[in-house]
């Protein structure tokens, strides 16, 4: 028991305490019973001895068997007083009621030990599992403190402990996973701040070389304007990558709330198609929707199109002149599919797997205005929207995006 708990040997004691008790309170009884049974056995003899002095012809069994009568008490009564035999005599004279008390006193006491025997033999049982299972928990709790955020208290049966284990359980994984997300968290901020370092850090060279050079030629224009266009480009090439990066991070962060509606994907393509009508006719590209006008998609429209226009940018920007980029949609009872189709140089076989990873430049890439952000953003979109996105391209052939949503839910 040393090793119990205080409250748990608080309990123990208050067993015995009661145990003791109502071994003082058997012993009473016993001693109740015996003086009751010594009262009546006074009081037959009292009888015995009436009904003999006044029926002395009878028959002497009679004298155990009649009906008791009140004359035959009294006058036994007189008779037996005067030579001191009454109900106040020391039991030790009565043996038959010495017997029957020893015996009614080992009886409940035996009966008393049976039951306290068994109380405290189930109690300990009882209080050696809970004492068990808590310093188990306490073990496990105390292996989570110090790190290791898998640890879990084993709680397989039923029980107020049991049911309080599973609470604590379930606790640990909330702060596990509040953990978890504190740190992913800290290293998405880690990865948002060394990439606007990374890719600010190119233009904001250029701007200080620009302008020191503007400086230094303050007298010729022509070298004035020629660097103020290039510091411009440089200017707008960071606004790109800041105002790409803030849609990247909150939508990471989740605090973008999606206003999805069922629209007509034929009229959000024609808007896109509207954006990129003058640089494709510019380039000599085409731009083909294709697509039947009663084809819904539960989407935000905005951001939605904001996803397809950057892979038609891609696109653009990957396509020789007379290119063409073909955009088809089609639904099925399970999914809804958009395809962005193009016929320009493709994708090296090595930058497959990588075209969506932020800031992905590929070695074979000619393109030198492109910052590697604008396909991840659409991968992004797309995800949130519940749907997936894939590539396939060949070299020299062409490459082809593939949007899929399934049809299973408005939620």
């Amino acid at each position: 028991m040393g090793k119990l708990g205080k409250e748990t040997r608080d309990f123990i004691y208050k067993i015995t305490v009661v145990c003791v008790i109502s071994f003082l309170f058997a012993f009473g009884i016993s001693q109740y019973l015996a003086k009751e049974y010594q009262s009546e056995l006074v009081l037959h003899d009292y009888a015995i001895a009436g009904y003999l002095m006044n029926h002395s012809d009878d028959l002497v069994v009679a004298a155990f068997t009649a009906e008791t009568s009140a004359d035959d008490l009294s006058k036994g009564y007189d008779a037996l007083t005067t030579v001191g035999y009454s109900d106040t005599v020391s039991i030790k004279l009565f043996p038959a009621v010495l017997a029957y008390r020893n015996k009614t006193m080992v009886t409940i006491f035996i009966l008393l030990l049976f039951i306290f025997g068994s109380i405290y033999i189930f109690v300990s049982l009882y209080l050696y599992r809970q004492h068990r299972a808590i310093k188990n928990a306490e073990f496990s709790i105390r292996s989570f403190l110090d790190g290791n955020t898998m640890s879990r208290i084993e709680c397989e049966e039923s029980g107020d402990w049991y049911s309080f284990f599973h609470g604590v359980n379930e606790l640990s994984s909330i702060l596990s996973a509040h953990a978890e997300n504190e740190k992913k968290t800290k290293e998405f901020l880690q990865d948002i701040i060394s990439d606007v370092s990374h890719q600010l850090k190119t233009p904001l060279s250029a701007l200080k070389m620009y302008s020191e050079i503007i400086s230094s030629h303050s007298e010729d224009s022509t070298c004035i304007n020629n660097f103020s266009e290039k510091s411009l480009r440089e200017i707008r090439r960071i606004e790109d990558v800041v105002y790409t990066l803030l849609k990247l991070a909150r939508l990471d962060a989740g605090i973008i709330q999606m206003d999805k509606t069922q629209e007509y994907i034929s009229v959000l393509m024609q808007d896109v198609l509207e954006r990129f009508e003058v640089w494709a006719e510019r380039d000599n590209k085409e731009i083909i929707l294709s697509g039947k006008d009663n084809i819904l998609l539960y989407c935000d429209a905005l951001w939605f199109s904001e996803a397809v226009g950057n892979i038609i940018k891609n696109a653009l920007e990957h396509t020789e002149k007379n290119g063409l980029i073909t955009i088809r949609w089609e639904q099925t009872p399970l999914f809804t599919q958009i395809i962005i189709e193009d016929d320009g140089k493709g994708i090296h076989p090595e930058d497959l797997y990588n075209i969506f990873k932020r800031f992905y430049r590929s070695r074979y890439s000619q393109d030198i205005h492109g910052i590697g952000l604008g396909l991840p953003l659409a991968k992004a979109i797309v995800e949130i929207h519940g749907g997936t996105i894939s590539v396939t391209s060949k070299l020299g052939e062409g490459t082809t995006f593939t949007l899929n949503f399934f049809n299973l839910t408005n939620e």
